[in-house]
């Protein structure tokens, strides 16, 4: 995943000094800009018995008491998470919703969560 982040604002920035273009240097801006807040806004908090997810621009708040279930899983689908070693977290009472995640202390988040709602299920 780091090297999509690095790979793509390099290859961008050598199109843009070896062929000087307005159009060009725009899009590499807005291109760096939004790799830059996907990387460095990726982050996971637990407020209270809130999960607040934070993905570049999106937001996501998931009751912890609504959690159902944590699996790990290597889905390389679209996700707030920066690593493709992900946590699946099922949530919701009237229909199941999944979000993947990747904390970087796995344990210590699956312990905390546990430790607010300890009906979660951990499925291997």
């Amino acid at each position: 995943m780091a090297a999509i982040f690095l790979a793509v604002p390099i290859s961008m920035i050598y199109g843009v000094i070896t062929e000087p273009n307005a159009i060009l240097m725009l899009v590499t801006t807005i291109v760096i800009v939004l790799l830059a807040t996907l990387f460095f806004g990726t982050k996971y908090i637990i407020e209270g018995e809130e999960l607040i997810v934070y993905g570049g621009i999106y937001k996501k708040r998931i009751n912890i008491k609504q959690i159902r279930s944590l699996r790990p899983s290597k889905n390389p689908l679209s996700a707030p998470a920066m690593s493709i070693d992900r946590i699946e977290i099922t949530y919701n009472t009237t229909f199941s919703e999944v979000i993947l995640v990747s904390p970087k202390d796995k344990e210590g988040f699956v312990k905390r969560l546990l430790e607010i709602n300890p009906n979660i299920k951990l499925i291997p």
